[in-house]
């Protein structure tokens, strides 16, 4: 016999599962559920077998660039702008994504500050700033498709590019950031039992 356990769903979801009923594509509420469980087992499917490396539990990082304790990662672009995302470790603890809010182009951020939010189907994510500057761009991309993040962390799935404020504040503030090594260290110990979590 299988053992039963209640489970938070989050309301978006049952409004989704009301909206889908009302509309006469399921027959029942378990038709609904059942397809998106597929759908899910499909997406799991579809993923690329990960490395001995990343079974083993140690996540990519890339060596280029530069880490916040929000698991943000930077990037100095050839035009002097910084180029954000999310890290692989973080994207892995959150699972799939399934929707991305950020400030529109010319919105000013402050560093540390929220400029935006990543959704599970069960959690949201604040992204924070590493550095403040005015957004010049964001990655389209993943309006139409969150998931990106998911699959290709550190290139497709940049997710905003800001102008710093001045070199001066920008060198101040990377000195917060932690290079590849250490955020892969720093990391590693958050997974041990017993360790607080940011």
């Amino acid at each position: 016999m299988p053992e039963w356990r209640t489970v938070k769903v989050k309301e978006e979801l049952i409004e989704m599962a009301e909206k889908a009923l009302e509309t006469g594509r399921y027959s029942s509420l378990s038709d609904f559920v059942a397809e998106a469980i597929r759908h899910h087992l499909d997406e799991l499917r579809q993923k690329p077998a990960e490395s001995d490396e990343q079974q083993a539990g140690f996540h990519l990082v890339q060596e280029r660039l530069l880490y916040s304790p929000n698991h943000m990662w930077t990037m100095v672009t050839p035009d002097g702008n910084i180029m954000i995302g999310l890290s692989d470790y973080a994207q892995r603890r959150l699972g799939a994504i399934a929707h991305i809010h950020t400030r529109p182009v010319g919105s000013e951020v402050k560093k540390q500050e929220p400029f935006g939010t990543v959704e599970t189907w069960m959690f949201k994510f604040d992204l924070h700033s590493p550095v403040s500057g005015k957004v010049v761009d964001i990655n389209k991309a993943l309006l139409n498709d969150p998931s990106v993040i998911n699959k290709d962390p550190y290139k497709a799935g940049w997710i905003t590019m800001i102008e710093p404020s001045n070199t001066v504040t920008l060198e101040e503030e990377f000195r917060d950031l932690m290079k590849p090594n250490q955020y892969k260290t720093w990391a590693s110990k958050l997974d041990q039992p017993g360790t607080h979590r940011s």
